[in-house]
Order: C-alpha cells, then sequence, then structure tokens
C-alpha cells in the first residue's frame, strides 16, 4: 500500500466516526446546536462553566453532549461566529480532528454525574472538558502527523493525561498538529491543513493548530498543548485565545510524544489554551495541587505558591508594576497590527498606573541560530527514519536543507554556547533594575507573539520566510515563563503598510514585502508576556492584570 491510500483511509475512517445528526450536508442548512447546547458552549469562562456543574445546574452529560456536537461541526466547517443555522455549502471546513472519542466521553460524563449525585462533589477541580493534546491514553491512537506511525497505539496513559483524569476531566477528540510538530502549520500527509476560524485563507499556527481552531470555534473550554517553539503560544494567539508556556518540568511530560525525543539543549513543555483567562490558573494549580512530582521522575517539586500569585516579590497585590515592551527584537520587524497592539497595551498599563518602559533587545540573531543549531543537530535523522516508514515527503522547514549531523562533541559545543548566552541574556535582563523606577529589574516583557501575523496557507514550508520564530523560541532557548493574550485584530484601514524601512534580515524583507493589509483582515493579534524563569504564578496574575487594563481602556 502507498502511502497516499493509507492516508485516504484513515481520513475515512475519521470521517465515518462523525454522527449522521451532526454530520453538515452541502447545499442545506441545519439546526446543529440546540438552544441549550449554544447556552452551554457559549460560556467562554472555564470558571464560570465548573462552577454550574459542581452546583449540578448543568450535568457533566449535557455539557460533554454540547461540546462533542460542537466540536465535531467545528471540525466541518469555518465562520467567526456559529450559529445555529448554518450552510455547509457556503464554509470551507476548520479541519481541525484527528481522533474522535464519543462513546468513551460520554461514558465518562455519566460516571461523573453519578458521582456528583451520591457524594454531593466534582471528582476533581477539571471536571471539564478537554481535547487530547499531545498526551497518550491508554488505548487510542497516536501518528502525529506521519503515515508510518498510523495504526499505533498507546499501550498507557501519560502522567499528564493520568492526572487530568484524575482530576475529573473528559478527554473527547484529539486534534490536528503539523508533521513532526516541527513547523508553525498545523498540516501533515495524513489530515491535511487545518484553517483559521477568523480567515480560512490563513493558518491556524502551530504546533497545537488544531486545538488552537477548535477551542477558537468553542469546540473546547480548555486545552493542552505542546510547546518547543511557540507551539503552544503561536496557536493560541492566532485564534485569540489565552495560554501559557511553563518553565521545563512544570507540568508533567512523561509519556507524551513528540519528535526527537531525547533532544535535551531545549526541552518540549506541556501546557494549557484557554477561551478564558482564569482556565490557566485553573489548569496550573490543579496540576500542581496533583503533586506530579510523585508520578514524573523529572517533575519539579514545586507547589502552587500563592504568595508568588499574589506577586509579593512585586510590590503585592496592589504594587506598580513595571513592564518592557519590546517593540522589534533587531532582527525582524513585526507587522504593522503589532505596533498598534503594543500601543494599546503601553496605553492601557499606564492609565492604570503601571510604568512601561522599552525593551532594548539582546543578541537575537546570535539566539535565534543557537536554537536552529540544536533542532538540526541530527542532521533530520529522526525525522527522516519517521518519514521512511511510510515513503511520505518530509514537510515543513525546522530542519535546513543539508544540515550536517554533530558529532557528539559538537553538540557540546552548542550547548555549551547556549548556557553562555542565556547567562548573558539573564544579566541584561537584571541590569534593568537601574531603568524602572521600581529597585527591581522589568518585572515582565510584552512582546509580539510573532513578526507575522497569522500567515497564509503553505507558507510554513521549505525556502518562505516564515522561519524565524525568535519572538516565541527566546522563551524556550531561556525557560522563561510566558502567557498569550488577546488585543485585537487585524484591520486592514488602519493597519496601513508603511514605507520600506532598512532591512536587517532576509526575513525581515521577505515579511515586509509579503504583507497586504487585505489579506489579513480579522486575524487576531495578540501578544505576549514573559517573566522569568518557573514564574507561572507571577505571570499569570500579570497577565490578569494585563488583561483588565486593556478591557478597562475599551469600555
Amino acid at each position: 500500500m502507498v502511502w497516499q491510500d493509507a492516508a485516504a483511509q484513515k481520513r475515512a475512517k475519521l470521517a465515518a466516526l462523525i454522527p449522521d445528526d451532526v454530520k453538515l450536508q452541502r447545499s442545506q442548512d441545519q439546526n446543529v446546536l440546540s438552544a441549550r447546547d449554544l447556552e452551554i458552549t457559549d460560556t467562554a469562562d472555564v470558571g464560570v462553566l465548573l462552577e454550574k456543574m459542581s452546583t449540578g445546574a448543568w450535568t457533566a452529560t449535557e455539557v460533554t453532549s454540547a461540546y462533542c456536537k460542537r466540536a465535531l461541526a467545528a471540525h466541518q466547517l469555518a465562520s467567526t461566529r456559529f450559529p445555529c443555522s448554518c450552510t455547509r455549502s457556503q464554509l470551507r471546513q476548520v479541519n481541525c480532528l484527528t481522533e474522535i472519542f464519543i462513546d468513551q466521553a460520554m461514558t465518562r460524563a455519566k460516571e461523573l454525574d453519578e458521582y456528583l449525585k451520591t457524594t454531593g462533589k466534582t471528582v476533581g477541580p477539571l471536571h471539564t472538558y478537554q481535547s487530547q493534546g499531545p498526551n497518550r491514553r491508554q488505548g487510542h491512537r497516536v501518528n502525529y502527523g506521519y503515515v508510518g506511525w498510523i495504526g499505533r497505539v498507546s499501550k498507557e496513559n501519560s502522567v499528564c493525561a493520568q492526572l487530568l483524569l484524575d482530576q475529573g476531566a473528559i478527554l473527547y477528540v484529539r486534534t490536528n498538529i503539523p508533521q513532526s510538530l516541527m513547523f508553525g502549520e498545523a498540516v501533515n500527509n495524513v489530515f491535511g491543513t487545518t484553517s483559521n476560524p477568523f480567515n480560512r485563507n490563513l493558518t491556524c499556527g502551530g504546533s497545537s493548530g488544531g486545538e488552537g481552531a477548535l477551542i477558537g470555534m468553542k469546540g473546547s473550554p480548555l486545552g493542552v498543548g505542546s510547546d518547543l517553539g511557540g507551539s503552544i503560544r503561536i496557536p493560541a494567539a492566532f485564534q485569540g485565545l489565552y495560554a501559557l508556556r511553563p518553565s521545563y518540568n512544570r507540568v508533567p511530560y512523561c509519556g507524551s510524544t513528540n519528535s526527537m525525543e531525547g533532544q535535551e539543549g531545549i526541552y518540549s513543555v506541556l501546557g494549557p489554551l484557554s477561551s478564558s483567562i482564569n482556565g490557566l490558573k485553573i489548569f496550573m494549580k490543579a496540576m500542581a495541587d496533583a503533586k506530579p512530582w510523585l508520578h514524573d521522575p523529572v517533575a519539579l517539586r514545586l507547589p502552587w505558591n500563592q504568595d508568588a500569585y499574589n506577586l509579593v516579590d512585586y510590590g503585592g497585590e496592589n504594587g506598580k508594576l513595571c513592564f518592557a515592551i519590546m517593540w522589534d527584537d533587531g532582527v525582524c520587524k513585526p507587522m504593522p497590527p503589532y505596533k498598534r497592539a503594543l500601543e494599546q497595551t503601553k496605553a492601557a498599563l499606564e492609565a492604570a498606573g503601571h510604568t512601561v518602559i522599552d525593551w532594548v533587545p539582546y543578541d537575537s540573531a546570535g539566539g535565534w541560530q543557537i536554537i536552529s543549531d540544536i533542532w538540526n543537530a541530527d542532521g533530520g535523522h529522526d525525522i527522516n527514519l519517521a518519514c521512511g516508514l511510510s515513503g511520505e515527503p518530509r514537510m515543513g522547514w525546522i530542519l535546513a536543507k543539508g544540515a550536517k549531523h554533530l558529532s557528539t562533541y559538537e553538540y557540546w559545543q552548542v550547548c555549551r554556547a547556549k548556557s553562555l548566552w542565556i547567562k548573558k541574556h539573564l544579566d541584561h535582563w537584571t541590569a534593568t533594575a537601574s531603568s524602572t523606577g521600581t529597585g527591581r529589574p522589568v518585572d515582565a516583557i510584552i512582546c509580539p507573539i510573532s513578526a507575522n501575523a497569522p500567515q497564509p496557507h503553505g507558507k510554513s514550508q521549505p525556502n518562505t520566510p516564515w522561519r524565524y520564530i525568535h519572538y516565541t523560541a527566546l522563551s524556550n532557548l531561556c525557560d522563561y515563563t510566558a502567557s498569550v493574550f488577546p488585543v485585537t485584530a487585524c484591520d486592514p484601514a488602519v493597519d496601513v503598510k508603511p514605507p520600506a524601512h532598512e532591512f536587517r534580515s532576509s526575513a525581515d524583507k521577505m515579511i515586509y514585502e509579503l504583507y497586504e493589509p487585505e489579506m489579513y483582515r480579522d486575524a487576531p493579534i495578540s501578544l505576549q508576556c514573559v517573566g522569568r524563569k518557573n514564574e507561572e504564578e507571577a505571570v499569570i496574575r500579570m497577565t490578569e492584570i494585563v488583561d483588565a487594563a486593556l478591557k478597562a481602556s475599551k469600555k
């Protein structure tokens, strides 16, 4: 069997799992969701959703049914609004799902309802609905965008999946990713391309792109992604969601699947994507309270730190913070909508009484080179082996063509260069204490998620300008905690193309040349809040402060 046939069979099996009453017919209007389904799934606030279920106002069974139907319908269409009646012929598929296990989810929901009825309490703090992300679950298939991995079945739960289940989560679908998880668009040779619900000509991002698209379409309130260079944050940003990239091993990774396993120059991490900002705290606190260090040998023994969340080291809950804005990292100038988003955020924070200064970037080109050297250290051997199982072509751009397979000694030198670079970056940050007026270094950096807004489909392939992701990968290199928060959307009438500037790199030039405002109409524009290592609680709280300031400024 050729790889194209194996992929086609897999897609056919996925389509067959969609119940007839949720299948969208071309040229026919359908009432896909009931008024009750819409009431439930339009509740973006994760905290409200949990409260409704804990009090019995909504049962786990009816909430699970609503999210399953919305997820399946979202998979089949693309729209910024999700009407009860929709015409399939007018819309292009989002194509965000890769595995569907609704029957298991409904069985689980009935068990949770019975537990609540019997005991008067929920199973745990995550008595809610999540797609499965990169986590293995016993008996479930996992192919990670490789045709040659079709048919692989997980023999046991990953630690994160098990803790989610222990805390009351219901897992009901798995979402689309790039082949190998190693580039910024959810496209592979098995399931094809996932579109951005807000502008279907654009990408949803990657690697957790299907996850972002699903939550953006309100097919899930909370999900888990993995992040090696921005793979949680980019999809969240491109769908206008909230997300967190924790530091290494704060969320247990043991048993999860990825490409290049064993590569430890830059670790992949797991973290939440959410439709509401409180979903970040709910998820991270639940993970910490589950004591993952008892189940994952490298998980950090870091219980939830309420003092850190209360910003005790930053002047306390009512203290004034100092943020630094990175307008430009010195290598690749962000597209115009990001400048407007940064200006809005600066004005909102200053109106709330906080100090905002400019961030002077440190050697972005050098940092990006180290990241690229680490990712390319095996010369593509790991991904080539996986593609060779079926004969499928390799996709994506992270791996350079003809990359050299480094010797052990050469790789050690790259890791040494990394250690030296991140120490210098830390010193650079610490030195800002002389400029903040608080006596502390900058509390957090506010910066774009990327130089580019959600790119057109196919631009995450070899020899395209989208190779540069240092705006997110900086946090992976230095192991900084970083969040994402939505700010605005691209407006061609406002975000006009500026005159050409003096280009600093080939990517800088190509991104400028490719920016056409109309192409990016309605694309969500989000920013990052970057703190230092292991500052999850503080970064979540500072992101809440930034988000509240932005919302207050728009009233």
